[in-house]
């Protein structure tokens, strides 16, 4: 499934994803009709923060506001457990999206996009 996503994106493929065993990884998905439109690789470190990757909305369901509200809706997910901070590498052309959305250069790691989450956020979504 990933590798039609990356296609879909003119994403190269890529070896199978590293896991780091002091998270835990979750892969989450946007659906409509039915049908999977957008997926995403979520890497859960309470309380400190989470790696977000491979985020990829279907061609099709671009410049629609999915990206945006699937990003949301992370945020959302991620607070429910107690994470504090987003942090993600923005493929090629995709860095004004994710400023959009509060998204900034990490002064540590300047190749890493971060975003703090408030934790004022609604919690739309229970993590278990």
């Amino acid at each position: 499934m990933l590798h039609a996503y990356r296609q879909d994106a003119n994403w190269p493929s890529s070896p199978e994803l590293p896991h780091d065993p002091r998270g835990k990884v979750v892969w989450v998905s946007v659906e409509t009709s039915g049908k999977q439109i957008a997926i995403a690789r979520l890497e859960l470190a309470p309380p400190e923060f989470c790696a977000v990757s491979e985020v990829i909305v279907l061609s099709k369901y671009r410049s629609q506001g999915v990206g945006r509200w699937f990003m949301h809706r992370i945020e959302q997910y991620c607070n429910g457990f107690g994470i504090r901070r987003l942090v993600l590498q923005a493929a090629n052309g995709t860095e004004k999206f994710y400023e959009s959305l509060s998204f900034h250069n990490d002064p540590y790691l300047p190749t890493l996009l971060k975003k703090d989450i408030s934790p004022l956020l609604p919690k739309m979504f229970m993590a278990r």
